[in-house]
């Protein structure tokens, strides 16, 4: 079936889902085409395929790793919204389905993640330990991902599961926003967010790889579910 006509999945909620056909010879700029016209849609839960809703995603937490230089602190989140994924430019979202990879890479105006956090350890001088309130913002992120399938044979369908991969992310500034980091002392408080956004690269640099591993598991989580419910040959044929 040619995608010029665009055909849907038939169970899809949303009439205006995209699908290509692989068969077709522009099926590589279909595939962004649809990436760009799908991934703004969810911003409402779609239980037939297992995708939440990017308006915000919620994820109970989140656990990123102590850096190795300005920020020799665990950073627990918990409760987390994050904005604006739903906003993404895409720029590839290219399968290789004889090497069983998909790569992707998009574009973000601005990203915010609200959560509750626990710090305990030290960021920059400053000794942390504290919980509250937070709120990080990236502004025009970009993220390049890569990531490797395997199929596995289900009712005489194929369905692919994500196995491995990996992503990096970039930002043109970073801020950073914690609450009660020392309870009672507000100047301190600001003292420190002050601080921490002065040397918002130094941070981020720092715990970046933590970010781009807890990210990256959260989208191959996204990935599968949808992947787990839509075969192959109804994705892609």
């Amino acid at each position: 079936m040619p995608h010029s006509e665009t055909p849907k999945l038939n169970f899809f909620p949303a009439s205006s889902f995209k699908k290509c056909n692989r068969k077709e010879p522009d099926f590589a700029s279909c595939v962004v085409e649809a990436a760009q016209t799908n991934i703004p849609q969810l911003t409402r839960p779609f239980s037939e395929v297992r995708l939440p809703s990017l308006d915000p995603l919620e994820i109970p937490s989140l656990v990123i790793g102590s850096g190795k230089a300005t920020v020799a602190a665990e950073q627990r989140f918990h409760n987390c919204k994050i904005y604006g994924l739903d906003k993404v430019k895409v720029d590839k979202f290219e399968f290789d389905f004889d090497r069983k990879n998909l790569e992707v890479v998009g574009r973000f105006p601005e990203i915010r993640k609200l959560c509750d956090y626990e710090l305990n350890g030290k960021i920059l001088l400053f000794n942390i330990d504290s919980k509250g309130p937070s709120t990080i913002i990236l502004k025009n992120m970009k993220a390049t991902a890569s990531f490797d399938y395997e199929e596995k044979q289900k009712r005489a369908k194929t369905f692919i599961k994500f196995i491995s991969g990996n992503l990096t992310l970039d930002a043109d500034l970073v801020s950073f926003r914690f609450e009660n980091v020392f309870p009672g002392n507000q100047a301190m408080n600001e003292n420190v967010n002050k601080v921490m956004n002065e040397n918002w690269k130094t941070i981020f640099t720092d715990v970046n790889k933590g970010y781009e591993e807890a990210i990256g598991q959260t989208v191959r989580g996204l990935l599968n579910n949808f992947f787990s419910k839509v075969s192959f040959q109804e994705a892609f044929e």
